[in-house]
């Protein structure tokens, strides 16, 4: 497919984070939310670069993968040589909240999002990409696959961190626990991450409502219309590189491992992050991808895994 070097829309605006040069593009999903895009535009070469698009989990946004320093595995993977691609989901970072804010879900992400973003940047540069994914994003990443509105004949590979749905979050069996949740929810429209500690980001209601659903007692991960996700995972064939964290107390690596094996294809590694794999410690959800050991022993296996798959 060829490039398409001007794809209707504004223009990118232009920012330095550290020395880091990006462009950030604004585009619409199928029901009209805008999106912030981040690009870091690779050093012109005598080939096309690989895309790499990165996808933030709950409470997050661009700065998980690039710092207002320029530091983070965004920056490193630009330095690498890839073209790099980091889409902040609905409401988050330097995509609009608007009035609807509220009401996002993790369906929004999964139907909408993720495909938008996919379309864009095929548009930009006409060549399959690579996707990584920390949390719920990997997360959505896996459910959009399964459920086909991300294209795998356009994808080179995927990589999660810390991703999965099956454990965790076990406060939520609690039905009466789950109840009064929900309704502060409701009243707040929002989840105050970062008065809590968790993250730099407000969640929408929408999106902590729906994983309630998925997590209570008796909970399935399904979509809207019933349709569960589980279902398309097994027609997951494209190459997948899945890391987990041996000391992750959000999302364990067991719970990453029992998506894992779901896929169909037969270039798939699973790879925790600990001591018992000759890791220089125990990682943990956040520090998997940012810390000073990430930097060393994470980033460039992720590197040289896309380097030795790109051109295959």
């Amino acid at each position: 497919m060829n490039s398409i070097l001007n794809p209707p829309g504004p223009p990118p605006e232009h920012q330095e984070l550290g020395g880091v040069q990006v462009e950030v593009h604004r585009i619409l999903t199928e029901d009209n939310i805008e999106l912030a895009v981040s690009r870091i535009r690779p050093r012109n070469g005598s080939t096309p670069p690989t895309p790499v698009v990165l996808v933030h989990g709950t409470y997050c946004m661009r700065s998980f993968w690039i710092s207002s320093k320029g530091i983070g595995m965004g920056a490193y993977l630009w330095e690498q040589g890839f073209d790099v691609w980091i889409p902040e989901l609905r409401g988050h970072g330097l995509s609009p909240k608007g009035s609807s804010f509220s009401g996002f879900s993790v369906e929004d992400q999964i139907r909408h999002d993720l495909p938008a973003v996919q379309k864009y940047v095929q548009q930009i540069t006409g060549i399959p990409v690579f996707w990584i994914g920390h949390s719920f994003g990997g997360l959505c990443i896996i459910a959009a696959l399964g459920m086909q509105h991300l294209d795998q004949n356009l994808m080179l590979g995927m990589v999660t961190f810390g991703s999965q749905i099956s454990l965790g979050d076990c406060y939520l069996k609690i039905p009466p626990l789950a109840w009064i949740i929900a309704l502060l929810l409701k009243i707040l429209g929002h989840l105050p991450a970062p008065k809590l500690g968790l993250g730099p980001e407000i969640e929408p209601a929408g999106v902590i409502l729906e994983t309630i659903r998925w997590k209570k007692l008796f909970g399935k991960w399904t979509d809207s219309n019933g349709r569960s996700y589980w279902e398309g995972l097994q027609d997951i064939r494209i190459p997948v590189l899945t890391f987990a964290a041996a000391n992750d107390k959000n999302d364990p690596a067991e719970g990453c491992r029992i998506l894992h094996e779901c896929y169909a294809g037969r270039d798939k590694t699973f790879l925790v992050l600990g001591k018992a794999g000759g890791f220089a410690k125990d990682y943990d959800h956040v520090g998997m991808v940012v810390s000073k050991e990430a930097q060393v022993e994470v980033w460039p296996r992720i590197s040289q895994w896309i380097k030795e798959r790109e051109n295959l």
